[in-house]
């Protein structure tokens, strides 16, 4: 009887956090956003190419492979093919390019210091305030943007961004990379989100 009672707490127990887990993964949402032409038909385009794209800032070698394997393996997996017809309406010219941003270091002391002086009618005062950082890491907040465009013009866009430290291993750089390119590439195409 009491072994019965240990499984059934057990039991219990792990059907509890599995709920939990289920519950907080089911409240994660995507940070992607999209913007795109609403007189667009999307539902005919499956063939694309890429091209460098002339925003953002010059990726280097690795992480511009990296993006571009990335929208390659995600568009494939919808279906696209590879193509080298602009001219198509089932044809789109996909870009993407990265803008950083340097974000603060929240790890640090602060330290105040102050003075004051009360006369009669009248007061002095003269105060400092400095920060000194704890760890000199700095996090990089890395926007990828992802362009689709049709004939020269912009049909679709989408972005989202990741942290990236600048000792990151190239597995995690790839693995940050793709995750972000498959959160973006799941709003297309649009209204099947």
């Amino acid at each position: 009887m009491l072994t019965h009672q240990r499984c059934s707490n057990s039991l219990l127990s792990l059907l509890t956090a599995s709920m939990v887990v289920l519950l907080l993964s089911g409240c994660q949402s995507s940070s992607a956003v999209m913007d795109y032409d609403t007189q667009k038909d999307f539902s005919v385009i499956n063939e694309f190419s890429q091209e460098p794209s002339k925003q953002g800032i010059k990726n280097d070698d690795f992480t511009n492979q990296r993006l571009s394997n990335a929208v390659e393996t995600q568009l494939l997996a919808k279906g696209f093919s590879k193509s080298a017809n602009p001219q198509s309406e089932k044809h789109i010219t996909v870009s993407h390019f990265i803008t950083t941003r340097t974000k603060q270091n929240n790890s640090s002391i602060n330290i105040g210091l102050g003075t004051g002086r009360s006369g009669s009618s009248s007061s002095v005062g003269v105060g400092v305030n400095t920060s000194i950082p704890v760890s000199g890491r700095e996090t990089v907040e890395v926007r990828v943007t992802i362009d689709f465009h049709q004939q020269g013009k912009l049909i679709w866009r989408g972005y989202d961004t990741f942290n990236a430290k600048g000792n990151d291993s190239p597995e995690k750089r790839q693995n940050n990379i793709d995750n972000t390119v498959a959160s973006i590439l799941a709003l297309y195409p649009p209204g099947e989100s």
